[in-house]
């Protein structure tokens, strides 16, 4: 199983739930960097496509001269029915694709929140033995409509479409940052805490750094994830 991420901002991104994830299962993964205008990998160099969070917005063709030559990779990565797993940005370039429609959300969502599933959601082989409520990380202020023929799984309070799965189709998509280790928040948090705006839905510097000693983990949850869309769409020789 060969993972190719594509990345958005140029950060070292190396270390994530999703890379501890495949090296556990002994995955090799590789990344594209477009936002350094690295070049898109061929079809075939990949089973496993994963659109990765970043902090462009969806519309930004005409100053990203990357991001419209990504939207049509991911319709090619569609039409070949490649397994794929959008995150936050990734999860609404995803939706875009499939017909929905990206915009500013009314709240701003950052820090560490609830997610609450659907009970399509509590069904789901995407949330197999995830509780019906539980902590991730989130960091956005744009969001999706849910496109035709996708069945929504989750939501929080500002955000309704915390995440999705299409019928017939091996994808899944997630709002929310289950990718994101403590100490990637905690980094994060200390480089660009100073300008998050507190507000109803958005945690202060302060306060996401003290909830972030306090989470005991955050791997179990992206893990658990991988295992289910492996287990529903991969098939074991």
């Amino acid at each position: 199983m060969r993972l190719h991420l594509l990345e958005h901002d140029p950060i070292d991104l190396s270390d994530t739930n999703i890379t501890k994830w495949a090296q556990a299962k002994g995955y090799p993964v590789a990344q594209t960097y477009l936002c350094n205008n690295e070049k898109l990998p061929p079809m075939d160099d990949f089973d496993w496509l994963m659109i990765m969070g970043g902090s462009p917005h969806a519309w930004e063709e005409n100053s990203l001269p990357w991001l419209a030559p990504e939207k049509e990779f991911i319709v090619k990565a569609l039409d070949r029915n490649k397994m794929i797993f959008g995150l936050c940005f990734g999860a609404q370039l995803l939706a875009e694709t499939l017909g929905g429609t990206v915009f500013q959300n009314d709240q701003e969502e950052i820090g560490w929140r609830e997610v609450t599933l659907t009970p399509e959601g509590g069904n789901s082989f995407l949330f197999r033995d995830i509780p019906g409520r539980f902590v991730s990380f989130h960091w956005h202020s744009d969001h999706f409509s849910l496109p035709s023929g996708c069945t929504r799984l989750a939501y929080s309070e500002p955000t309704p479409n915390q995440a999705f799965v299409m019928e017939g189709k091996p994808i899944a998509a997630l709002q929310f940052h289950p990718e994101y280790t403590r100490k990637m928040v905690a980094h994060f948090t200390r480089e660009w805490g100073h300008e998050w705006q507190t507000g109803p839905f958005v945690a202060g510097k302060e306060a996401v750094l003290a909830q972030t000693e306090a989470i005991p983990d955050t791997y179990w949850l992206v893990a658990a994830l991988l295992d289910n869309m492996e287990r529903k769409f991969v098939r074991k020789k």
